[in-house]
This record gives C-alpha cells, structure tokens and sequence, in this order.
C-alpha cells in the first residue's frame, strides 16, 4: 500500500576532513554532527541518564542511540570525540547495555546484536598500573576494548550501560557505568542530503499546471515537495493530459523514461490522492513510464524507488471527480456560516443581516450540537469561542434594585437562563453565576470546550471573535456576487466558507 507520509528534509552533513582532523558539518554549544559511511552522527552535550538519552535520540533526533559494532566505527568517533570543541568530555552513551551481570545475553546493541565483552576484551587491573601503550600494545588493535572496573567499586545498582570512551588521545574504549549517571551522549540516524530538484517543463491542462520535475526521491519525498510548494502529486486522470506529459517528459533534456504521479494503492484498488477516484486504467499505479507501449502508461513499482516527479497546481481549481464545498452547512431549517473574521458583537450582526440571517441562535439542543460541530470539525481548523444572538438588559424591580436579563434583539424573545426559565423551554448551558457589569455591556458568546461541550456566557461586546451566521432555509439567500454589486455593502466572510451556494451539508 502507498501512504502519503509528509517528509521533510533537513540539511546535507558532510564531514570534512583537513589535514588529519575530522571536522564537524554543523555544531553549537550543545552538539556537533557528522557523517560517516551514510549515518550521520550526533554528538549531544546535554547529560543524560541512559535511558533519557535513548528518548531522546529516538524522540528528538528520529534515530538511535549510537550502534558501533564495528571497530572503524569506534575509531572515526573517538577521534571525533578527541578534537570536538567538548575537550572535558571523557565518555558518551552509546546504544549498548544489559539487564544485570547475570544476563546470559551480555551486553547488547539496540539492534539486538552483540556486544563482546570477555577476559581477553579487557583492560585488566594489573595492566592499569602500565602506561596506555603499552597497554594498547599488548592488545594489537583488539576490539572492542573494555576498561576493567576492577579498581572501581561497582555501585549497588550495577553498572550495566555502555559507554564509549578513549585513551591514548583517541583509541576507543568501553566503559560499563551505572546506567543512572548522566553522561553526554551519542546519536545516530541515516544520513539525509539534498536532492537536487529541477522544475524542467510546464504542461498546462485542465485548468491549471503539470509541473515535471527532475530529481532522485521517493514516491513520499516527491508527494511532500508538491504540498511543501502548495500542490499536489499529479492526478493524470484524462488521456489528454497523459499525452501531453509524455510528450513533456520526452522533450525534456536529459529526457525523462518514468515520473512519479499521485496515485495509491492496496489490493488490487488504486485510487488518486487528491481526490480518493478511482483510476480507471487497468494497472494504474504510481508510476508514469515512457518505455511502456505508446500512449506512455501507469506502471507499479515500489515506492521506495528513486525518480522523478510530476506535481499539479490546480490555481484554485479542483480535481475531476472531486466535490466542491460549495455547499453550506445545514440542518431541517437552517443553513449556517462560518465567518472567520475577529469581530465586535455590532459588527458580527451587521455581518450576518447582509445574507438575510442573524447570529447564531441557541433555541434547542439540535442547534447548540450543530454550532459545536461547526466549531469543532470544520475543514480548516477548530475555533473555540463565537458569539450569539442575545444581549444583556439592565431594569430595576419594584423595590428599585438593579437586575439584568438576556434577550434576543432580533425578535424580542428572553432567553431562558436556570433561574428565570418556563417549565419545557431548553436552557442553554450557562456558565454559573456568570455576571457581566452594566459598565462592560453584556453580549453572548458560545465557548467549545472539551471538543463537544457547550458553555454559553456573557462577555464585553466590543471584543473581536468569529461567528456563525444562521440563515432560515425558506429566506432566500444573498449571494456574494450579489452584495458585491450592491456599493454600500461591504461583505465579510469567512475564506474556507467562500462558495455561498447552499446544496449539500458539509463541516
């Protein structure tokens, strides 16, 4: 199956090395990075315990705590670690521990391979009273080496994590420490570089443009580079514009045999990204490939294949077989619009009267889910607070004292709070004891809070927020075009509820 994973790239590290010295591709106070036969290495001054440095190599880093099973490993990162900037670090984590001393396991890498460490792998006590050559050299380029702790009490919890250490300037050596120190430690990842990518020819069909472009990536890597560059992996879905394209790919120079476009696939079914359609031509993949017999045609092949891509800028169109949101949301009576414009409360209702509606009403509890869902799960993204068709009024009892009521404008209807409320009407879900000063004016606004819960209070009118306008289904509906002509009018609405043309619900 073909999923579209979002990669992005971070930066080519390339290890220099002058006149004898490695040199780190990218550093700070805190790291240093290099490269070594595809990985890429981190060295992280930021001590950890063992296992808060595997966290976050795998966290923070995306890859692992360093795995140096070979000897030229351990040697190119001690020598890194002899001439980095950190000169008081004397060991790092790597990627390597045990359960205790008795595991039968031993030492093991994250990867689950081994770790030797016998007798003739360590340092022992004796020789540490003799100078580290002569040390070394009684071990002949062994590996890997282990320092004895043998003159260091092992602690109560053991010592039971690798690390990587040197002597003699920069021969590497293992230490088995208490897993609970913190040490500075030691990342690894596949090593990422920069893919040339070349915008090689422009096709225009449809209603917009095929961009070709040349570069070596996956099927994911070129999905992410169309929608890092607000477009989309090529749905090719006419013959017409498949010609083209081949045409396109023949043309350019060096020419191009085969391009990723943006089709996915399980089980026999392929469909494209874009738009979820299926795609007609029988063994439709990924693949558009001009070896195949003329016209060029779709082809399978792994995703993890490098090659060439082609993504599509619709300029605002949309794909075929994929719905417009044209439509409105809406219920039995209503249809309901997002605007998501910070407005006063004045300035809302203003807003919402130009489309011969009001601000959103809360009258039954069908109305306040519908507003919470709009809220909640629209397509752009969630919104929190909006106001509400209700104003604050201040009277005096008969005894003179100050009370203060909510009212609809609209149609002068009280709206019912828990203390004031007939037997049957719906209470919207009041803040308790909510009170706002005559001072600060009171207008209503509806909070979502934990996705789907309503909260209806008072809040000071001339405080900017979105709205929902509420337009009664048998009023008929202003369009866009239509205020726009109107001079006085000045219409604002929201950008992803653009289309007025009210068909078919949609969040």
């Amino acid at each position: 199956m073909i999923r579209a994973i979002l990669f992005i790239c971070r930066f080519i590290a390339i290890v220099a090395v002058v006149s004898g010295y490695i040199l780190p591709k990218s550093c700070s106070d805190k790291y240093e990075q290099y490269v070594y036969k595809g990985r890429e290495y981190i060295l992280q001054n930021f001590p950890l315990r063992w296992e808060d440095a595997r966290i976050m190599c795998r966290g923070h880093h995306n890859g692992t705590l360093a795995i140096l099973d070979t000897e030229d490993k351990a040697n190119y990162l001690a020598q890194a670690l002899a001439e980095s900037q950190y000169s008081d670090i004397d060991s790092v984590w790597v990627g390597a521990r045990r359960s205790g001393p008795d595991d039968p396991h031993g030492y093991r890498w994250l990867d689950g391979g081994a770790l030797r460490r016998l007798a003739a792998d360590v340092v022992d006590g004796s020789a540490l009273r003799k100078s580290a050559a002569d040390v070394l050299g009684e071990k002949g380029g062994h590996y890997p080496l282990w320092q004895n702790r043998t003159l260091v009490p092992v602690p109560e919890g053991g010592a039971d994590c690798a690390a990587l250490g040197r002597v003699l300037h920069d021969t590497p050596v293992f230490l088995d420490l208490p897993c609970a120190l913190e040490r500075p430690f030691l990342c690894e990842r596949e090593a990422k570089t920069l893919v040339p990518i070349t915008d090689v020819r422009t096709v225009k069909c449809r209603a917009g443009r095929y961009h070709v472009y040349t570069a070596r990536v996956t099927w994911d890597q070129a999905a992410a580079y169309c929608v890092m560059n607000r477009m989309q992996l090529a749905n090719v879905d006419t013959m017409k514009c498949i010609r083209k394209l081949g045409h396109a790919m023949l043309k350019a120079r060096p020419s191009i045999e085969n391009a990723w476009v943006g089709a996915r696939g399980a089980g026999g079914v392929w469909v494209w990204a874009d738009a979820g359609t299926r795609v007609d031509a029988a063994p439709a993949q990924l693949d558009l490939d001009l070896h195949a017999p003329a016209p060029p045609a779709f082809l399978k092949t792994r995703c993890d294949r490098r090659m060439d891509f082609v993504c599509y800028d619709g300029k605002g169109s949309v794909p075929s077989g994929r719905r417009e949101d044209v439509a409105l949301p809406s219920d039995d009576n209503y249809y309901y619009r997002l605007v998501r414009e910070p407005l006063t409360w004045q300035q809302a209702a203003d807003n919402c009267a130009k489309f011969n509606g009001t601000l959103a009403v809360v009258d039954d509890n069908e109305i306040l889910i519908e507003l919470l869902l709009i809220m909640g799960e629209n397509k752009e993204s969630p919104i929190s607070h909006i106001w509400l068709n209700g104003v604050q009024n201040l009277t005096k009892d008969v005894h003179g004292d100050p009370i203060s009521y909510w009212q609809n404008p609209t149609n002068g209807k009280l709206i019912p709070d828990s203390k004031t409320h007939e037997h049957g009407l719906f209470v919207p879900p009041w803040l308790e004891d909510d009170y706002v000063t005559p001072a600060e004016g009171g207008c209503l606004n509806l909070d979502r809070q934990d996705h789907l819960v309503g909260l209806v209070y008072g809040l000071p009118c001339d405080t900017p927020q979105y709205s929902i306008c509420m337009i009664e289904k048998a009023v008929k509906v202003t369009t866009k075009k239509q205020i726009e002509e109107n001079k006085d009018a000045q219409l604002i609405t929201s950008p992803i509820m653009d289309p007025i043309i009210p068909t078919i619900p949609t969040y």
